[in-house]
């Protein structure tokens, strides 16, 4: 009779681990290609990027709006900080219908596997840039993060420097550079 309670007892575990990694594999992001990013815009300049999926190359200058642009590093604490803001904000309807893309650029990363693992531990379900060799520093500036708000004519119309505090800050700047209600 004990034996046949320390089996039941095991088995129970058992299921309930398996059912366990399911929900973990069901809940954790995804590294999705860029194809749906407008880069319709006319450049002079280059700052050509890799989709962090491999997909395909953007040249940040071609890029057009309405798009924000998070710049982001897996080791940096502040970007940590705002993520579930920002997986939160591509939640709404608005990101959703595509009236606003939101796009991520992983700079500084020690090795090729960080941009990704953190996208997916993150459930950051949203298409990212690799910058492999600093070279956005020119346009982005030094730090991480930064949140760039393009309009529909391709102008920057806000840059945010450092981490979003809240949820409500970050809502709050998209409601008034979009001219948009969340």
């Amino acid at each position: 009779m004990k034996k046949l309670s320390i089996i039941i007892v095991f088995l129970l575990l058992l299921t309930s681990c398996s059912t366990g990694e399911q929900l973990i594999t069901q809940t954790i992001g995804s590294v999705p290609s860029c194809d749906q990013i407008d880069v319709s815009k006319p450049a002079k300049e280059k700052l050509e990027m890799p989709c962090l999926d491999g997909s395909s190359v953007i040249n940040f200058y071609a890029i057009n709006g309405p798009i924000i642009i998070n710049v982001w590093g897996s080791w940096c604490e502040g970007c940590r900080t705002e993520m579930p803001y920002l997986v939160d904000l591509y939640a709404t309807q608005i990101i959703k219908s595509g009236e606003i893309k939101l796009l991520g650029v992983d700079v500084e990363e020690s090795t090729l596997e960080a941009g990704p693992n953190f996208i997916k531990s993150h459930s950051m379900t949203w298409p990212h840039l690799l910058d492999i060799d600093s070279k956005s520093k020119f346009v982005f500036g030094m730090g991480v993060p930064v949140t760039w708000f393009i309009d529909a004519n391709g102008d920057v119309t806000y840059k945010h420097i450092g981490a979003y505090k809240s949820e409500k800050e970050l809502f709050d700047h998209v409601a008034k550079y979009f001219k948009v209600k969340l």
